[in-house]
């Protein structure tokens, strides 16, 4: 069996939910109960027109060490393909 064979059969993450809040006018995404991060995460207006897509991707370079330390979520996250 090929590897994406084996993928392709794989049970899926468990995908969690993710939240979006304002932290002092800094937007973020708090993922809860699951452990997958959608790759893709479609913006939608109030009509449910398609308006961007976002992707998920490992987090910048940590600033010079000035502010708090922010963890690096994606080591401890999997991101997937949601349908």
């Amino acid at each position: 069996m090929s590897d994406q064979e084996a993928e392709a059969t794989e049970a899926p993450e468990p995908s969690g939910t993710l939240e979006l809040s304002d932290r002092d006018g800094v937007l973020s995404l708090t993922l809860s109960g699951g452990e997958a991060i959608p790759r893709n995460i479609p913006v939608l207006d109030e009509s449910g027109k398609l308006l961007a897509v976002y992707t998920a991707g490992p987090p910048a370079p940590p600033a010079p060490p000035v502010a708090e330390a922010v963890p690096d979520v994606l080591t401890e996250r999997t991101v997937v393909d949601l349908p």
